[in-house]
């Protein structure tokens, strides 16, 4: 990274005061520290304090001089319509993310409309997922956005992570949104109405079946939905989640080095960001059993099995959940195109997951879905390009110049508006 020119100093202290100097060597252009400058201005005067407001502005500018996030700073980051609380220790939310989430969102609320005018007696509740939910920011936005859009629909969602602190942040963001009435409140348990709604945050680790397959083989929701799942039991089905989502750990060691910034190396969780060695040692020998291609041609393989890299040992995971319970649909962030690549290719080199989200026969015939979105989908919704990956042709979706930001599987027979 190139120094920061001296004049440039001078003009921002000249323009904006002494702060610029705090600010100018991570923000690096003038008009970019004016931005942060009037943020964190704006935060404290709306923070009152017995501090005076100079030398508070003076504290936050030299944290985020030495290169504390601007969310760390502020102590939130605005997420589609929320605000969400952000600590040291829990990953900050990213706007790829939020961009994919509102796009899933609209997928679904355009489905259940659709499907409540083919037949208004079908109101099923929705059920949402989300693995390794980090400050809960994926659940809560999909929460927030379905209950205003569709009124009359039940819903059911949760957030699912190893760490407390994550999880204690992401219940903080449920009462601070639910404070600024920024979406409806969950249903009260003790009051019996026929729409329900739930909104659930809980501490388990997705590698352990003992602690996570309660949680998958049970969505938590009202009475009327758990009638619905006793007798979907009775009829040997599994209760269903309309939506699986993760954004887990997706780099590797010397891309964590590398690849990301000071800023993110040096404050943000790497928990959060780069799988643990042990997952890796664990579920290496389970991945090469299950994912591997019965066409050799169908990727470029190593010795005949799926080239696999040690950063993708938690997709290996939700592709191992999906396999056993089948959500209707799956969207997993992954780092980039290359990753995506591999992603697709271990559903489609596992004759399971195959069959369940590709389909088999003619393109007519199979039904299912197996995409690649990109960086930006908000505006670009209806791009789409074709990629040859092995010998199947997968659809990516989103602005032509994005990098590859997510796979997105839905089910066979299931059908999106």
């Amino acid at each position: 990274m190139s120094r920061v020119k001296p004049q440039l100093f001078w003009q921002g202290r000249k323009k904006l005061g002494l702060n610029a100097a705090k600010l100018l060597p991570v923000c690096r252009t003038l008009e970019s520290t004016a931005n942060e400058l009037r943020w964190i201005k704006q935060h404290v005067a709306e923070t009152p304090s017995i501090i005076p407001f100079g030398a508070r502005v003076w504290k936050l500018c030299d944290k985020r001089g030495k290169g504390l996030p601007l969310a760390y700073v502020l102590g939130n980051q605005p997420f589609g319509d929320l605000e969400i609380k952000c600590q040291p220790g829990v990953l900050i939310p990213r706007t790829e993310t939020e961009s994919y989430t509102i796009h899933l969102s609209n997928i679904l609320r355009r489905s259940a409309v659709s499907s409540s005018k083919s037949d208004p007696a079908d109101q099923q509740p929705l059920n949402i997922i989300d693995l390794c939910t980090g400050t809960g920011c994926i659940p809560l936005l999909l929460y927030s956005q379905l209950s205003r859009s569709l009124p009359f629909q039940s819903l059911n969602v949760v957030g699912v992570d190893i760490s407390q602190k994550a999880i204690n942040l992401s219940r903080q963001n449920l009462h601070h949104n639910l404070g600024a009435h920024r979406f409806p409140a969950p249903s009260d348990k003790s009051k019996s109405h026929p729409l329900q709604r739930s909104l659930h945050f809980l501490k388990a680790d997705i590698f352990s079946s003992s602690a996570v397959d309660p949680i998958l083989s049970t969505p938590v929701c009202s009475e009327q939905c758990a009638a619905q799942e006793a007798e979907e039991q009775q009829q040997q089905q599994q209760p269903t989640w309309d939506l699986l989502t993760s954004n887990p750990p997706y780099i590797s060691p010397s891309g964590f080095l590398v690849s990301t910034s000071r800023s993110v190396r040096n404050w943000e969780p790497k928990l959060a960001l780069v799988p643990p060695v042990e997952r890796v040692d664990l579920h290496q020998k389970h991945f090469y059993h299950h994912y591997y291609p019965d066409d050799e041609n169908l990727l470029p393989t190593q010795k005949g099995n799926v080239e696999y890299e040690e950063e993708d040992v938690f997709f290996a995971r939700l592709l191992e959940i999906a396999r056993t319970y089948r959500p209707k649909r799956v969207l997993m962030e992954v780092g980039d195109m290359e990753q995506a690549k591999r992603v697709v290719g271990m559903v489609l080199g596992d004759g399971k997951l195959r069959k369940l989200y590709f389909g088999e026969g003619t393109e007519e015939e199979k039904g299912g879905t197996v995409q690649i979105w990109r960086d930006d989908l908000v505006g670009f919704e209806g791009y789409e390009e074709i990629m040859d990956i092995g010998k199947e042709k997968i659809v990516v979706k989103g602005h032509p110049e994005g990098h590859g930001r997510s796979v997105y599987l839905r089910r066979v027979g299931v059908v999106d508006a």
